[in-house]
């Protein structure tokens, strides 16, 4: 079973990378993943394209981590995976449009999961 939980978590990652770290194709994604509709009413929306491709490759590298300490079945790999499920709703916030919504289920998931089995 750690195989499974770790192997998603490893996936949730790099799907953060693939998303907010690729090059972007108005004619191929549903939305803009750097654009921040926050950012846009505060009129930053410069410094929040950096800032969501910045947490985008934390919440990767941290769900990477945290995928392979469940693996390895690391004592701290609980921890890891809470905060990187922390970083990737801060994104979502950020620059949240509905087809993200799956995200926001996904990491409140895995912060339930890891604050239950304590």
């Amino acid at each position: 079973m750690n195989w499974l939980a770790g192997l998603f978590l490893v996936a949730h990652g790099l799907v953060h990378a693939g998303i907010w770290c690729t090059p972007f194709d108005p004619a191929k994604a549903p939305f803009d993943p750097r654009h921040s509709w926050l950012a846009a009413r505060l009129g930053l929306a410069g410094p929040a394209r950096r800032v969501s491709v910045m947490l985008a490759l934390a919440a990767a590298i941290l769900f990477v981590i945290s995928g392979l300490s469940v693996i390895a079945n690391a004592p701290w790999a609980g921890a890891v995976a809470i905060v990187a499920a922390g970083v990737s709703l801060a994104l979502t916030v950020l620059v949240f449009h509905r087809w993200l919504s799956l995200n926001l289920l996904i990491n409140t998931a895995i912060i339930w999961v890891v604050s239950a089995s304590g």
